[in-house]
């Protein structure tokens, strides 16, 4: 699948649950999981990535997808209270989409200076669970390169702010209307 129909397919086809969409079904589609790496990828391909920081939950399945592209390691993002053998650090990006506030935890020691960071998730709304990640990234002295999601549902603000780049925006899925609040 070429980057063109994966787009064609996210806007058309992107599977639904209760009318909200489903990215954990996207993975049900073989097709569709062996286009997200490359896709996800390419906009940041001549940006010398050496990390894909990934946050739960299904950023690591993405993360892994991206790195395994880029031929780069992967570091993960734990959400606070689970298991993550050598977490020495939490960050908060501010409060969410849900209207918590989602603290992540990391390993320090996963990152140093020269590394140079692309952010991976899913989704983006507000923007807090990239603004935690690209905390961890400020911490370790070493340097965001962008963030790569599959859904933006962004401000054009967050968008510029978090260097942004993503395969669909939420109002070009066909068929989904805005969640109730």
């Amino acid at each position: 699948m070429n980057p063109e129909e994966l787009r064609s397919f996210l806007r058309d086809d992107f599977p639904l649950v209760d009318a909200h969409p489903d990215v954990a079904g996207l993975f049900r589609h073989p097709r569709v999981l062996a286009a997200l790496g490359p896709a996800l990828a390419d906009p940041f391909r001549s940006g010398r990535v050496t990390v894909v920081l990934a946050p739960e939950a299904r950023g690591p399945v993405l993360g892994a997808l991206v790195a395994q592209h880029l031929a780069c390691g992967l570091m993960l993002a734990r959400k606070e209270g689970r298991n993550h053998p050598g977490a020495d650090q939490r960050t908060s990006g501010g409060v969410g989409w849900h209207g918590a506030t989602e603290v992540f935890q990391s390993r320090s020691f996963d990152l140093v200076p020269s590394d140079r960071v692309l952010l991976v998730d899913d989704w983006i709304t507000t923007g807090s669970s990239i603004r935690a990640l690209c905390g961890i990234v400020e911490k370790a002295g070493a340097d965001v390169v962008g963030a790569s999601v599959i859904v933006d549902k962004s401000t054009g603000a967050t968008r510029d702010e978090l260097a942004v780049r993503a395969l669909v925006r939420f109002a070009d899925i066909s068929g989904v209307t805005e969640p109730r609040r």
